[in-house]
This record gives C-alpha cells, structure tokens and sequence, in this order.
C-alpha cells in the first residue's frame, strides 16, 4: 500500500473529506485526487504539513505501514502525558526499525546496480574490441 492510500485510509477512518484536508494543509484543489492517481509524490513539506495539522495520525505509519495509524493526543494529566511518551517511544522503535530496512533494501539495490555496472563494462570493451578488430579489416582492405 503507498503512502497516500494509507493516508485516504486515515482521512475515511476521521470522516474528514479531501477537500477539508486539502485546504487545512494549503494543497491546491484536487491534490489527493492526483496523488492517488499516482501523478505526483508526498513531500517533507507536506509531511510537516500533516503532522501539523494532524498530530494523531503516525507519520511512521503514514510513510511505512509499519506501527499504529493512530497516536494519542497528550491531554492534561499524567497518565495523559505517560500515554503519549508511550506512544512515541513506540513510534520511534518503530521507526528506528523500519530504517535498517530500508538501510537493507537499498544495500541490496546498490549491490545490483554494480554488478549491472560491472557487466555493462564487459559489454563496452568487448564492443571497443570488435570495433577496433573492424576498423583493422577495413583499412587493411583499403589499403
């Protein structure tokens, strides 16, 4: 699931229509709508934006599906207070393990991508080669 269909999922789940979220973060008309046709992408400015406005919904969740979707806003009170550093404790695990895979992910991508670079180096000089062999065979008819 992408970024933005969790965030359609929180927006359903708090009856808030797009069209109240759009204007409460400053996004032109019809953004989500375009978001979730997949033309565009979610950016930090519009992350701050969310958690901003919307400081009960994970942005661990929002960015990973990893956690809760739902953090508890501090009230006034202790237990209160308890509550939300539980909560943000959790989400900063959560968080902390959701980077090493990424951290993973992205490794095993850089690893293909040498090796990619690697044989596409092979293909190169076997290329020069033949070039170089072609370019010898035709001068030497010419000559």
């Amino acid at each position: 699931m992408r970024l933005i269909e969790r965030l359609q999922d929180y927006l359903v789940y708090s009856n808030i229509s797009a069209y109240a979220f759009e204007r409460s973060c400053d996004l032109s008309n019809g953004y989500l709508g375009k978001q979730l046709k997949g033309k565009g992408s979610v950016g930090s400015d519009i992350l701050e934006k969310i958690k901003e406005h919307y400081p009960d919904l994970s942005l661990v969740w929002l960015v990973t599906g990893k956690g809760k979707m739902l953090l508890s806003v501090p009230v006034n009170g202790s237990l209160g207070k308890q509550q939300a550093l539980t909560e943000l404790n959790e989400e900063q695990q959560t968080y902390f393990d959701s980077k090493d895979d990424v951290i993973k992910l992205l490794n095993r991508q850089l690893e293909r991508m040498e090796t990619m670079l690697t044989d596409k180096d092979k293909i190169i000089f076997l290329l020069e080669d033949e070039v170089r062999r072609l370019s010898q065979s035709a001068y030497k008819r010419v000559r």
